[in-house]
């Protein structure tokens, strides 16, 4: 599933492509995956406009119009975009097309079709609608511990509820707590200052260093966890071997060496 990392990476990809070019037409392939807004009413809010800006806020992308209103992306579990001009090069899941007026298109591609496409007046009432948590990288220390304080569940539950933190997924949790060196059902009471602290740190070091290499877990440097994130793999400090349990009714990949329970 997508998450913060490929979020700021399509954000990137969709400003360098499809920024102030007017949209001539709007085609939607599946119904699926359009939220609220009707076929009709997506076409009309879209064409004969341009795309203005991008925002980006957890799991979710909003790109501004000229003239109001934003268009919300949700990626599911599957979703991307492609921008390109030949029909041959179209991705095979199209759910969503838009044609530009240079002849060119941008392709919202969702296999599984549990992404989200729609149209909505304000991103921050929607944040607030869905109750979304902060954005990680938004956050410095104290807010990053403010967030965390009181709490009593488990620190990968805890990082993945997107009502605390919106945008950390069931991959990147792992790969923090393995830098942190933290089982993933450590309870975030008990969590010390120091510890608060390497956590906040390892967040944002693990998810900058995503979006560098363009949310591709299989190029991150070989001291990460997510290249070795099945289970008897070597871990990657030579500590013993990766291991699975349940943490947030989710697999979880650890090193018992390195992140002991308890």
């Amino acid at each position: 599933m997508p998450e913060l990392p490929d979020l700021e990476v399509f954000k990137r990809y969709l400003d360098s492509t499809s920024l102030h070019q007017y949209i001539e037409k709007t085609e939607v392939k599946s119904g699926k995956v359009l939220g609220s807004v009707s076929v009709g009413g997506l076409k009309r809010g879209l064409e004969g406009r341009k795309f203005e800006s991008t925002r980006r806020h957890g799991k979710h992308l909003f790109v501004e119009l000229d003239d109001g209103g934003w268009l919300l992306l949700h990626f599911g579990m599957t979703g991307g975009l492609k921008y390109y001009k030949d029909v041959g090069e179209a991705p095979t899941h199209t759910r969503v097309l838009f044609y530009f007026a240079n002849g060119r298109h941008l392709a919202f591609d969702d296999q599984r079709l549990f992404g989200k496409v729609d149209l909505i007046g304000d991103p921050d009432h929607f944040i607030a609608e869905k109750k979304l948590g902060l954005d990680p990288l938004d956050l410095d220390f104290r807010a990053f511990r403010g967030r965390l304080e009181g709490r009593k569940g488990g620190i990968k539950a805890t990082l993945m509820n997107q009502q605390i933190l919106a945008g950390i997924g069931n991959i990147y949790s792992d790969e923090i707590l393995f830098q942190a060196r933290l089982h993933p059902r450590t309870s975030v009471a008990r969590l010390d200052g120091d510890a608060l602290h390497n956590l906040h740190e390892q967040t944002r070091r693990v998810l900058h260093a995503a979006i560098e290499r363009g949310a591709d877990p299989g190029v991150l440097p070989d001291s990460f966890l997510l290249s070795h994130r099945r289970e008897g793999e070597d871990c990657p400090r030579g500590n013993g071997k990766i291991q699975k349990t349940k943490a947030a009714g989710r697999t979880a990949y650890y090193c018992p060496a390195c992140q002991p329970e308890g």
